[in-house]
């Protein structure tokens, strides 16, 4: 019977794994279709997020029918508590990336490229892909140190958020006919930070999981 449960518990431990990386391809496909006005590519998020939220639905219920069946404690039982949080925050991730997939398939002739706010944007995605990888590793991994290396990460990605708002403005109050574009461009920062968030808790989690130490991180 223990070696059952130790193998539950590491296809839960598998699970969220597999979800994040389906979230950071989400998160991927998003940017790139957004950067490249990419309808169709935007158009297989919503496919992608179906499957995201079925596998979340997946791990919540073999995470409770652990509880219910093995009446885990202690360090099992934060791993379970870790895997339920985080996939919650995962899930929330693929709808970031939807949401931004969404904003690609409103582009249209009135969207007027400006190559300056859009480099901010790229690096505020870059950095926010990265620290999502970062974080799977980190659980995979069971690092404490390096996810509160990451999550002190989020700091660069909302100053990035509030330099791109500063352009946005200053371009919105010269040019009236970036308007649209500068809606768009602060649409998908706005998601792209609170991805950067989401990253955030789940750095939070890693260290729960490890330390038993409930922080808020950044």
């Amino acid at each position: 019977m223990r070696s059952v449960y130790e193998q539950e518990l590491k296809e839960l431990y598998v699970q969220l794994t597999s979800l994040g990386n389906a979230a950071n391809e989400s998160l991927h496909k998003a940017v790139t279709a957004y950067q490249n006005d990419d309808k169709e590519l935007a158009h297989e998020l919503f496919s992608d997020d179906l499957r995201i939220n079925a596998s979340t639905a997946d791990i919540e219920k073999a995470a409770y029918r652990i509880i219910a069946l093995q009446q885990p404690v202690a360090r099992d039982l934060r791993l379970i508590f870790t895997v339920l949080h985080g996939s919650q925050d995962i899930e929330r991730i693929a709808d970031h990336a939807v949401s931004i997939a969404k904003a690609t398939m409103r582009l249209d002739e009135n969207f007027k490229d400006a190559p300056q706010i859009n480099q901010v944007l790229m690096e505020m995605a870059e950095k926010v892909q990265v620290m999502l990888t970062d974080a799977i590793t980190a659980f995979m991994e069971q690092d404490s140190r390096g996810a509160k290396a990451i999550a002190e990460r989020d700091e660069e990605v909302d100053a990035l958020l509030s330099k791109l708002f500063k352009i946005v403005i200053k371009d919105m109050e010269e040019q009236s006919d970036v308007i649209t574009s500068g809606v768009s461009y602060i649409g998908v920062a706005r998601n792209l930070e609170r991805i950067g968030d989401y990253v955030t808790n789940i750095c939070e989690r890693i260290v729960y999981l490890n330390t038993g130490e409930i922080i808020e991180l950044n």
